[in-house]
């Protein structure tokens, strides 16, 4: 694959904006223990993670020359389909979301985009795509948060962790936030 998959243009493409991260099954015990973290079976398989830790789409084996992206997407489009053939609109909107908004330039992102606004007018359909969008804005805050203080970026860190809190007070992401902010020595303001 170092030679003839990741050098080539869709794949570049693809992972542009994507964080990449290698793991070999023969490097020691905590590349072994990753792999079993993320149940992978055989080597290669890809997958692309959001930053709350939500598996996007996976890929085992090796893609085929200008199929990388399908390599990827092609489940989450069935999915979809099956979720619209079934009526289940919760179900359709988060896999549109999701195609959408992590495969842009994809054709099942293309695709995803006719879907949403096929539902446009369905209240089910709205309701779960707002969802997923608020899930994925809160997901995002928090994982910027945690990278700022990876960083070192201590007072960024605490602006951010700030911001998840007053954006989404109710939330898992906010006492996520919480709970960085008081390890850091923060004090927390009751709402209120």
């Amino acid at each position: 694959m170092e030679t003839d998959t990741w050098p080539r243009d869709e794949v570049k493409t693809f992972l542009a904006d994507k964080v990449c991260v290698k793991v070999n099954p023969g490097k020691g015990s905590d590349q072994k223990k990753r792999m079993d973290e993320f149940g992978v079976k055989a080597v290669p398989t890809m997958i692309v993670i959001s930053p709350d830790g939500l598996e996007l789409a996976r890929g085992a084996g090796k893609p085929p020359p200008g199929q990388f992206s399908a390599y990827f997407v092609n489940q989450r489009w069935n999915d979809m389909v099956d979720a619209e053939k079934a009526g289940d609109m919760k179900a359709t909107a988060g896999h549109a979301f999701i195609l959408k908004t992590w495969f842009p330039g994809t054709e099942a992102a293309q695709r995803a985009e006719s879907i949403i606004a096929a539902h446009g007018a369905d209240a089910d359909f709205t309701a779960a795509l707002d969802a997923a969008k608020t899930a994925n804005e809160r997901a995002i805050l928090l994982g910027k948060a945690n990278l700022l203080l990876q960083e070192k970026k201590k007072n960024e860190a605490i602006e951010a962790f700030k911001a998840v809190i007053a954006a989404h007070p109710d939330s898992k992401e906010a006492e996520a936030a919480k709970a960085a902010l008081k390890k850091l020595g923060v004090k927390v303001e009751a709402p209120g």
